[in-house]
């Protein structure tokens, strides 16, 4: 079926185009804020999780979860705001 669709590009025109931009553009946007309305159900403040970023392996405590990241208190004072796709409970 991608393949199909992708055959057919040649045949689109200019329109066309910028509406099926925007139509693919709306289905990633929606999947992901699926995505990470259910990434905010499963993390809560306190939760204790790890992720592997920039730094290596870290840990931490949950401070905040906003819509897409939390903010995780790694210690020392130190909080990070992490994307919650990132995060692993532990």
């Amino acid at each position: 079926m991608l393949r199909e669709i992708l055959n057919n590009l040649r045949d689109l025109n200019e329109d066309d185009l910028h509406t099926l931009n925007a139509s693919v553009v709306d289905q990633i946007k929606l999947l992901r804020n699926r995505d990470a309305a259910i990434r905010r159900r499963l993390f809560g403040v306190g939760d204790r999780v790890s992720w592997t970023g920039r730094g290596g392996y870290t840990e931490g405590t949950i401070v905040r979860v906003k819509r897409k990241k939390a903010i995780v208190d790694i210690g020392a004072g130190r909080n990070w705001d992490v994307p919650l796709g990132m995060l692993s409970s532990i």
